[in-house]
Formats: structure tokens, sequence, C-alpha cells
């Protein structure tokens, strides 16, 4: 952590937008700010004098060599105090968030069953939300270029997912560090986002600074300081403080030379404590030192004096990451071994004398040479990451672990595991934190070393680590592992048990009716095996498979919600209960189960990660009934607050259901762009390719909404889930084109099971059939459907198309009061594109009785030709008349049609059945 220089200059436009975050964070709105700057540039004395009058938390990232996940927010909670947090927080989420802070709960953290890292994000977002809704508080994560990966990812997950309430994030970095730019990138392009780069300091700026540290200063003295400084605040600081140092080289060398200038015994002890780390408890500094605490208090007082180190809590922190490297690159390589040799001793004699033991060991014991004791400790340190759901590091410590194998003759008697368990727990750590490009190597390497015959479950687990991480990039080979998994598993154990939890939910994912099967026999195993609630996962696939989308049973769901759930699996089934209903066609009853299902997941602190299910869900129930409005504000008011890749696909899916039907609203996002149609999920691919060609029927093109028809007609698992892929069809149908011989065929064989179903079908038959009489009966069955379910657009569109049926078989006066009808329930709705095409139907069809005159035989074979596209002298050498005579023909069509164009002349007399 940094400290806060004596003097604040510069900076005013900074410190407005900092300002004007903060008033948009008070008054509810999503707000947070990025710092960068190079080493030394102002960035904490901009926060601390931003915060000075504020509540503010703050937490610093270590430097990568410590290997201490989440420091930065451990750090905050520790400020905030644990009765604070058990005051604010759910008891059930306190032993998770003692991942954090150990001691925040007697109760041990939960096994992780794979959402555990999720739950720990969602209640460190939960915990800053109603924070900010006690009093406005600014949370300052500080050095973020440092940030290990688990923090990086909370940190993501965060501004991702902007806290409601008075709360804004400030994030500070070095501008300069090559591995952080493409995350503050990302992140700065977040709507919500503030990024401030700071400049090198202008010359009058120097000027208030020299100024306020040495007061007499004159012109040529602050003009020397700004040239030598480069504008840089912590140089201009120290050359300030020192007018008759030399030119250094770099501000590096400028403070090895401050530092030069300590007391024998402040260096010394300063050399010490740049071994530890950003920080050093005083205990610990005291013993490796060898010094009473008088005497290091003594030595160390002028260190801070001079403004090099700063108390901390129990202990001190270098003023700047610079101070520190340029004590710690000072150190001789025997004198740096030495030191830490005393850490790692001191260390492993009285491990509470450091935050994190093992990390610390596997740092010290490295930085000695003991290769044994950094194996050692490194794999310690792995268990202690896993048991805080920080994956990602626990890999690297692993992998440290695997490179030092060779080196360590003993290293299986120092883990107690061979080789091969060590590369296969960092295969599960790889799967865990969701990384292929580290995991799939180590799979394979492990996999070289498993044979299938003698080790036929070793093999299947990582098979199974495979299929996941084939999984994170939309594999289709994930199945096949699976499958291979599921076979060489075959005792009733518990690693088959593993396999069947991942195979049978993976399967009904991709809509695979296995996964029903698997899932049972899952539930039977887990039941037997023990223990009490191992089976719960498996209830609730077993329950989702039988519901079938809601064409099958929903009674065992519904059974679920009357048993002992969690607040997670509650949301989970209450959701689940939603997208059935929402398959029959029951959108009242599906926005009551997904409101439900949304109320507790935020009452259990998880409205950011299970809770986003149901959120969609409740939008579609909202679209399907009618209120556009309320759907139209939740699709903004999420897209602006949840910025997570697949969460947004979903909501984008129904922001453009709005659009075209609307005929206005936001155009499609980035979001979508690189979401293949003829590959992935079913669930995803087919709803957003039918809302595309909604979308681009509304705007008047075909072509673009025939080519969207085009791709996700390829899609390998089209027909898998038929709720996904009867509405797609009758979108399909609506566009036309090349496409409808292959859209027949498919709903010729596609089971339809619900209300809805039928009524889709019904509109796909009449849509690509060619008997009028036909037509009209699929129409009615159409429209009867959607008056019992209550939703109007579907119903409006039906009518629309039961009235074109009317007039090909000549009833204008039934199209006439079905097209009144339409256009009533259109206009309130808001349906702007679907009622002027209503209206546009209307006037070409006229009043019953239309047309206004008998056409004659003559005018009846000119109509004919001109339905077909012939010109005026087209119909006059097709006919054997002059093309004048045409001329008048055509003229008299078109005033007994009632309209004023060929084009409109050729619409009526196909809606009229005359052509």
């Amino acid at each position: 952590m940094e400290a806060v220089g004596p003097v604040f200059a510069g900076r005013t436009a900074e410190l407005a937008a900092l300002r004007a975050a903060h008033a948009r964070a008070r008054a509810g709105d999503a707000a947070a700010v990025l710092i960068g700057a190079e080493a030394g540039g102002g960035k904490t004395r901009l926060v601390a004098e931003f915060t000075r009058d504020l509540h503010a938390l703050t937490g610093g990232c270590l430097d990568l060599g410590a290997g201490l996940p989440y420091a930065p927010f451990t750090a905050i909670l520790r400020r905030l105090g644990r009765d604070a947090v058990t005051e604010l927080m759910p008891a059930a989420a306190l032993p998770e968030l003692a991942r954090l802070l150990p001691g925040l709960s007697d109760a041990a953290p939960p096994p992780d069953d794979g959402t555990g890292r999720l739950r720990l994000f969602e209640h460190v977002l939960t915990l800053a939300e109603r924070l900010g809704a006690r009093e406005p508080v600014v949370l300052v994560v500080e050095n973020a270029h440092w940030a290990d990966r688990s923090t990086r990812d909370l940190l993501t997950f965060l501004l991702h997912n902007p806290p409601r309430g008075a709360v804004l994030p400030v994030v500070t970095f070095r501008a300069e560090e090559p591995e952080s730019r493409p995350l503050f990138a990302e992140l700065s392009r977040l709507p919500h986002v503030t990024r401030l780069d700071l400049p090198p300091l202008a010359p009058d700026e120097v000027a208030d600074l020299v100024h306020g540290i040495r007061g007499d200063a004159g012109p040529a003295a602050v003009r020397d300081v700004h040239a030598r400084s480069g504008g840089n605040p912590l140089f201009a600081e120290a050359l300030a403080r020192e007018p008759g140092a030399a030119v250094p080289g770099s501000l590096r060398a400028l403070l090895a030379a401050r530092l030069d200038r300590l007391p024998a015994p402040a260096g010394a002890a300063l050399r010490a404590a740049s071994a530890a780390g950003e920080r050093v408890g005083h205990d610990l500094l005291a013993t490796v030192t060898e010094l009473p605490d008088a005497e290091l208090s003594a030595a160390l007082r002028p260190a801070v004096e001079h403004d090099l180190l700063v108390t901390d809590g129990d202990g001190y922190a270098f003023r700047h990451a610079l101070v520190r490297e340029a004590v710690l690159r000072d150190l001789l390589p025997g004198e740096r071994a030495s030191l830490h040799r005393r850490y790692a001793e001191a260390i492993e004699r009285a491990p509470e004398l450091a935050e994190s033991p093992a990390s610390a060991l596997a740092v010290h014991w490295a930085g000695c040479g003991d290769h044994a004791g950094a194996l050692a400790a490194a794999w310690r340190a792995a268990g202690e990451r896993r048991a805080a759901t920080a994956y990602a590091e626990q890999l690297t410590l692993l992998e440290r672990v695997l490179e030092l194998w060779a080196r360590v003759p003993d290293a299986e008697t120092l883990t107690g595991r061979p080789r091969h368990e060590v590369l296969e727990a960092a295969a599960e750590a790889a799967v865990a934190t969701g990384d292929p490009h580290r995991g799939l190597p180590l799979v394979e390497r492990a996999l070289e070393g498993a044979d299938r015959v003698r080790e036929p479950e070793r093999a299947a687990v990582l098979l199974a680590h495979r299929a996941a991480l084939r999984g994170y990039h939309g594999d289709g080979d994930e199945l096949g592992d699976l499958r291979e998994a599921e076979r060489l598993a075959a005792g009733p154990g518990p690693a088959r048990v593993r396999i069947l939890a991942q195979a049978s939910a993976r399967l009904l994912v991709y809509g695979d009716a296995s996964g029903e099967r698997l899932g049972r026999e899952g539930l039977e195993l887990a039941r037997a095996l023990g223990p009490p609630g191992a089976a719960r996962g498996f209830e609730v696939t077993v329950a989702a498979a039988a519901a079938r989308d809601g064409a099958g049973d929903h009674a065992p769901l519904e059974r679920l919600l009357r048993g002992d759930l969690d607040a997670w699996e509650s949301t989970r089934v209450l959701n689940m209960l939603a997208h059935c209903r929402l398959t029959t066609g029951r959108a009242d009853d599906a926005l009551a189960l997904a409101t439900e299902g949304l109320a507790v997941a935020e009452r259990a602190g998880l409205a950011h990660s299970i809770g986003l299910a149901p959120a969609v869900n409740r939008v579609e129930a909202l679209y399907r009934l009618g209120r556009w409005d309320e759907a139209a504000e939740s699709v903004r008011t999420r897209l602006a607050r949840h910025h997570g890749p697949a969460f947004r696909v979903q909501m984008t899916i129904w922001r453009i259901a709005l659009r075209a039907a609307r005929g206005r609203g936001p155009e499609p996002g980035p979001e979508i762009a690189g979401v293949p149609l003829d590959a992935g999920f079913p669930q995803t691919a087919l709803p957003l390719a039918q809302m595309i060609v909604e979308w681009r029927l509304a705007d008047d093109d075909r072509a673009a909404a025939r080519a969207t028809v085009d791709a996700v007609l390829r899609h390998p698992r089209l027909t898998a889930q038929p709720c996904h892929l009867w509405p797609l069809l009758e979108s399909a149908a609506h566009a036309g084109g090349p496409c409808l011989p292959q859209i027949a065929a498919l709903a010729a064989r596609l089971p339809a099971a619900t209300p809805p179903a039928a009524a889709h079908s019904a509109a796909v038959t009449a849509l690509t059939g060619e008997d009028p009489g036909a037509a009209r009966d699929a129409w009615c069955t159409a429209i009867a459907v959607w008056e019992e379910l209550g939703q109007p657009y579907p119903l409006a569109r039906a009518l629309l198309g039961a009235a074109r049926a009317d007039l090909a078989a000549g009833d204008r006066a039934s199209a006439a009061g079905r097209l009144e009808r339409a256009a009533g329930i259109a206009g309130p709705l808001g349906a702007a594109p679907l009622a002027r095409t209503i209206g546009e139907q209307a006037r070409r069809a006229g009043p019953p009785g239309s047309p206004r005159g008998p056409l004659t035989a003559r005018e009846s074979e000119v109509l004919r030709l001109l339905v077909r596209g012939r010109s005026n002298r087209g119909i006059a050498e097709e006919l054997f008349i002059s093309p004048k005579t045409a001329s008048v023909h055509v003229s008299n069509i078109l005033a007994k049609l009632g309209v004023a164009s060929r084009g409109e002349a050729a619409a009526a007399a196909r809606d009229r059945g005359l052509a």
C-alpha cells in the first residue's frame, strides 16, 4: 500500500471526475473508476484526497510472488470488521466469506460442489450492496496490476455486475505493466466505468508540490525539479526533499541514494523488511532481525520519518513499491538468500507470524534455493488455495510443484502423493478455474499415463476433466468424452457418481434424452453411497429431465419445492418450473415463479449468479403477456448492471424480440456478433436465430432473414428440444424462400406436445401448404390456442394469417372481421409493424362486396398476367392486343380493385383469390 504524501498538487479534472462518479453512485446508478498511471504517478494520493471525507474501505494487491489470493478483499473485510459483516450478511453466507476472512464463522466452509467460487463472489457483491444501502461507500483496490488470477476474476465480476446502491469501486493500476493492459482495456469499455489516466504534473502543479514541502523554493528551483522529475509526483517530491542530490539515472537510483543516507540500523532493518514483501508484521521482522521490540522500533523510526516506510496495523508497509524495489535490488544475492532462509525458518517455527504461512514458505524456501522446502510448502499452499476456492492460484502452485519434482528426490514422500496424482490435481484445478489453455495439456499428459484397462476409473475421471475443458470452447467432442468416461467408470463407486453427475447434467443441456437415464442411475447410487444430501443435485437433474422442457411431468419439480432445499437449489427449481410454464404457454404462472425465484436469490445474496436465469425467464413471461414496457425496462436495467457474456446474450434475445415486435428500440449490441447459429447449445442458438429472423422481417430485409434461417437449420442438434424449434419454424416459414420444403418436412416429424407447439405447428402448416381451406382451418387452430393462453401478439398474427386465408378462399366478410379484431390487438399493444401490415391488408382487401365492379373475362386474363409481373407490352403480346388496349384494361382493374399501383393490384388479387 502506498502512503499519502504531504501535499496534493494538481489533478483538478481527475478529482472532479471521481466526485461525479461518486454522485452517480449515490443516486443509485452504476459507476466505477479505474485510475492508471506510471509508478509514482500519484494514484494513491489522488484517491486519498478524494476519500478524505468519505467512508472508504481500501485493500491492496500484493506482488505476485506472495501468492496470497483475494488479498485486497481480505483487507477490506478486515477493515470493515467481523461484527459489521455478520450484521449485514445472512448466517448461511458467513462460512463461505470465511474463505476470505478466517474466523468469521465457527462453521467450516461447505465443500465446493462446483459453485463455491461463484457463491463467494456473489456474497462479496451482496455485502457491498448491503453496505452501500446503509451508507455511501467507496471500495478501493490498490495496485491491481499485481492482482492474482482469483482477485482479477472477483474484480471483473464486481465491475461486470455493478453493485446496486451507493457503492463506488475505485481501482488503481500501473498503466505501463503489459500484463495488466488487456484486463483494464476490457473493463474500461464497460458503459458505467470511468477511466482516468494520470498525466505528468504541469510546471505550476510541480510548483505547488515543491512549495508545500520546502516553502521557500524559488522559480529556478521549481524549474529544476520539474525538469529532472518529468512531472512524476513521487520523483518530484523526492527531489524537493533532496535539493542538493546529484541527477540520478532513474527514480530507483534516487531512492537508493536516499536509502544510503539512513542510519545503519535503519538501513539494515529496511533491507530485512524488503525480503518479506510489500508488508511485514512487527513480530516476524523482530524474529528475523533478532532485535528486541524497542531496538527494532528505534531502528525503523528514521525510515518512517523519511516517508520510506509507513505503519500498517501491527506491521509496516513500504511507502511505495518503488522503495521496496530499490532496497531489494541493493541486496547482494547471498544477503537475499540468507534473509529468505531466516524468514522461512521463523515461519516454520511459528506459523502464526505470517498471514498465509504455506504461501510465504513457498516463496521464502524458493528464494533461498531450498527446492525440497519450496515444493513441500507449495503443496500445502495449494491445499489452502483449494479450500479458499482460489483455483487459479492452486493451479499455479501445483505447476510449481511439478516443476520442482525432478529436483527433489523425495518429492513423493514430501507430498504424500505420486506425481500422477499431483498432475491430476492440477488438471482438476484447471477445470475449476475454467482455463482450457493450461488444463488441456495437463489432462493429455495425465491421460498418456493412465491405462484404461487396468485403471478405468482414473481414466474416466480424466476424460471427464477433458470434457469439461472442451466444453469451455463449445467443442462437441465434450459429449464423446463423457460417454466414454461413463462406460469406463462402470463400478458402483464415488467415481461413477461423479461422472454421472457431470454427464447427466451436460447431456440435458445439449437436449440429449440419455441425460435422464444417467441421472436416475446416479440418483440411486448417490442415495446408496451417501452422505445425506449427496443426491440433491441428481434429484434436480432427474426432475428437470422428467419435465422435458414442459412437455412431460412437472410433478417431481413441484415436489422438490416442498422439500428441504437451500436457496441455490430452490432458485434452480423455481426457474425450471418457470421455463416449463413458458413452454406450455402459461406465461402468467411463469411470471409468478420467476419473480419468486428472483426474490429467493436476492434474499440469499445470489441474485447475480443463480438469480440471473429467472431474470431472463421473467422478461420472456412479460413479453409473452404483452407487458412490453415492463419487459423493455427490465432488459435495460439488467444489461446496464450485468456484463457476463452468456447472460447478455440471453437478455439480448429479448431485446431483439421487443425491437422486432415494436418496430423501435436499440440495435442489437456486439453480444451476438460471435454467437454461432449453427453450433452450441440449442437453447441459445435457436431462440437467437428466431428473433433475428423476426427483426429482419420487421425491417423488410427478407434476404437477411432467409440467410439466418439457412444458417440455423444446419445446427447439428436442431430437433433436440422442440420447445425451441417450433417458434423458429414459424418465423422461418414467414420468411419464405427456398427453405420452405425443409421447414415443412421438419414440422411433419416434430412432436407438438404442448399447446404453443400445436399453435406453431398449425401456423407452419398454413404458411407452407397450398390448400386455402386447410390454411383457414390451421389458422383457426392457432387462434384458439393463443386465445386460451392469453398471449396477444401471436393471437393478432394468427388472426392476420386467417384473414389472408379467408381472402384467398373468397370470404371477404370473415377476413374483414378478423382484420378488425387483429388491429384492435396490435394497436394498443404497440406492435407497430404488425399494425401497419394489418392496415395495408385491410386496404388492399377492400370492404365486403369488393371489387367495385365485376371483372370482365378479358380483365381477368390481364390480371392473371399482371400478377405474374408482365408489363403492358408483355400482356399485349401474350393476348394479341395492342399495348394501349392492355393499358386501358390495367387502369380499369386498378379502379375496380380500389388500389393505386400494379404491385398493390397483384397483392389484392392474391389476397382475394382473384389471381
